[in-house]
């Protein structure tokens, strides 16, 4: 049950309005801040953007603003000339300076598509973030209905971030929704040929953790050497999340 939490973890306005969101930022800022748990940002100009080390995140960037989605959080930054100036809660007011000599990777291939996915995301920011938190959307069930049709239409429409939400609203209603996992009474999960699809289809969009997200389900199920698989192929992809995972997932076998 605990990889079901953990998958469901997954789902866990005025100053965005002239210019069209892109995600074409690219390069590697650096800080020489002491007090962050951030030493640096790269962005690899279409789409992603490698958040220390931790993994990678989404971003879009629209007028002098950079928005990162880290797991479960937001990173909002002010970009001036070749600096990012945090204005939002864990990177306040951390300067990060691009290094020019820096070999940042470019994975800007179609910028159309590109320029597609950081539209649709700076749309899922305007409906399901800006405005409100995870925790109000658990609690209010009008919120919860219009942020489960906005993550539908937006997964629909392409955006990768917004089927991997599905994947974790559709393990949670399988599991006996919202109330079953307030009162830690978790129905026992069976294989949804529907959730293992749209996995799939994660994965077909290009999106590595398609691949993570999987095999913990599949670890959910009791098929370890599926789960095992999906969290190989991941980490080969470059994922850092599947091996933590994984690590999770054998340390919780151990202890059992």
């Amino acid at each position: 049950m605990k990889y079901i939490l953990f998958l469901i973890g997954i789902i866990s306005s005025g100053l965005f309005n002239a210019q069209e969101a892109d995600n074409n930022l690219q390069g590697y800022f650096m800080t020489n801040s002491k007090e962050t748990l951030y030493p640096y940002f790269a962005f690899d100009g279409n789409g992603k953007v490698d958040i220390a080390g931790y993994g990678k995140g989404d971003y879009f960037v629209k007028n002098d603003s950079v928005v990162v989605f880290p797991d479960k959080d937001i990173f909002i930054f002010k970009m001036s000339k070749n600096r990012l100036t945090g204005n939002s809660t864990w990177v306040k007011d951390t300067k990060w300076d691009l290094k020019k000599d820096s070999l940042a990777e470019n994975n800007r291939k179609d910028d159309a598509l590109a320029k597609k996915n950081a539209q649709l995301l700076y749309e899922y920011y305007r409906k399901t973030r800006a405005k409100s938190n995870d925790l109000d959307k658990l609690f209010d069930e009008n919120a919860m209905t219009n942020y489960t049709k906005t993550i539908d239409d937006l997964c629909t429409r392409g955006l990768a971030k917004a089927c991997m939400e599905k994947f974790g609203l559709m393990i949670m209603n399988d599991v006996g929704g919202m109330e079953a996992v307030l009162k830690n009474k978790l129905k026992k999960p069976k294989q949804n040929p529907e959730i293992i699809r749209l996995g799939q289809k994660i994965i077909s969009m290009g999106e590595v953790e398609g691949h993570t997200v999987l095999g913990s389900y599949y670890y959910s199920l009791g098929d370890k050497t599926k789960a095992k698989k999906e969290w190989q192929t991941a980490t080969d992809k470059g994922s850092t999340k599947a091996g933590l995972a994984q690590f999770e997932a054998e340390m919780n076998d151990a202890a059992k």
